[in-house]
């Protein structure tokens, strides 16, 4: 009940799945511009077939922007889904800052 009155109002807890509608996620223009690797996507897309979820998590950030999951986004409008699950962050300049960590992280391993 309380989560419903937050969400009218824009409030989102962290760590706790939503379901929005995939059309009202907006995808950052430099999202659209890469193209996902072949491997990768149809690995995604094989797990969601198998599975029926999806195999990475979608980030949002309060107003709707993509921060994270594209490749999930992108599979659900190529599949026509009305709504997925996504997650929600309070600060997304924290949450870029720590995926270019891991970004970095994975790149200087050996």
């Amino acid at each position: 009940m309380i989560r419903g009155i937050k969400k009218l109002f824009g409030i989102y807890d962290e760590n706790y799945e939503y379901w929005v509608y995939t059309r009202t996620i907006k995808v950052p223009p430099e999202f659209r511009k890469h193209r996902i690797g072949f491997k990768k996507f149809n690995q995604k897309k094989k797990y969601w077939y198998k599975t029926g979820e999806f195999e990475s998590k979608v980030i949002l950030d309060k107003h709707h922007n993509l921060l994270d999951g594209y490749s999930t986004v992108r599979i659900a409008e190529i599949k026509g889904l009305d709504k997925i699950p996504v997650y929600f962050v309070k600060d997304p300049n924290a949450y870029k800052a720590k995926l270019k960590r891991e970004y970095l992280g994975k790149r200087n391993k050996p």
